[in-house]
């Protein structure tokens, strides 16, 4: 047992949230859980070692896990690093860590029990319920889910997150890093039509962010001299049967 019994902080409601919703398609949602139960999930999270490196080569996505981590020399993992780094100045990009809890649990292989109590929690009546008022897609059904770590140079460039047949309703991140500022980095961008910010979220303690798909965003880089990693819990909000139950 966990002990975390995740669930929507009681202090909590849609009221009105629906409504700075549909002004821009997206929402940042302070307090979602009750304080003492994000900062023992935080602590769960902090301590978990099995991370893989999660990166991709143009349409690609590659994944390395702990084990081939492990084997690979530091000079390996700085020319990983700098392909990402190179790949990004002429096109979508990304390098951050992660662990893929949507996938671990409908394989019954999650590496530690609070991780399932994430995917329930993130599928609950009573979450799907708050998101379907918030963001107006009546139709959501289901959540998937990854654990998230961007470390110093770590990034997620310009895309919008559609892709054909996946139900993808909205996406949401709920940020799990104490004492964070905008100068670290890591912060969630929107886009215009001009391709300038035109909003952006600072990964706030226990603060849910949702946001509609389509609809250009990136991760910024966190900074090199960023105390810590930036925790989140990411995944889609998605209409339809999921295709894993």
């Amino acid at each position: 047992m966990t002990g975390l019994n995740l669930s929507l902080s009681p202090s909590l409601s849609p009221t009105n949230l629906d409504a700075d919703y549909q002004k821009a398609g997206r929402i940042h949602i302070p307090g979602i859980l009750e304080k003492s139960t994000a900062i023992a999930l935080y602590q769960k999270i902090e301590a978990f070692p099995h991370w893989d490196i999660h990166i991709n080569q143009g349409t690609k996505t590659f994944d390395i896990v702990p084990e081939q981590r492990a084997a690979m020399t530091q000079g390996q993992l700085n020319d990983l690093r700098n392909a990402a780094y190179a790949g990004a100045q002429t096109g979508f990009q990304y390098i951050f860590e992660n662990y893929p809890i949507y996938d671990a649990f409908h394989k019954n292989c999650c590496a530690e029990p609070f991780l399932e109590e994430i995917f329930k929690f993130v599928n609950s009546d009573a979450f799907l319920a708050f998101t379907r008022t918030v963001t107006g897609h009546d139709d959501i059904n289901f959540a998937d889910a990854q654990l998230t770590r961007y470390v110093p140079g770590d990034f997620l460039s310009d895309h919008n997150d559609d892709v054909d047949g996946k139900g993808r309703r909205a996406a949401y991140v709920l940020n799990l890093t104490p004492d964070w500022c905008a100068d670290f980095g890591g912060i969630l961008q929107f886009f215009d039509t001009n391709g300038d910010v035109e909003a952006g979220f600072v990964p706030s303690f226990n603060a849910l962010n949702i946001f509609s798909i389509p609809k250009p965003h990136a991760v910024s880089q966190v900074s090199t001299f960023a105390p810590r990693a930036r925790y989140s819990i990411t995944g889609w909000l998605r209409a339809g049967d999921d295709p894993k139950g």
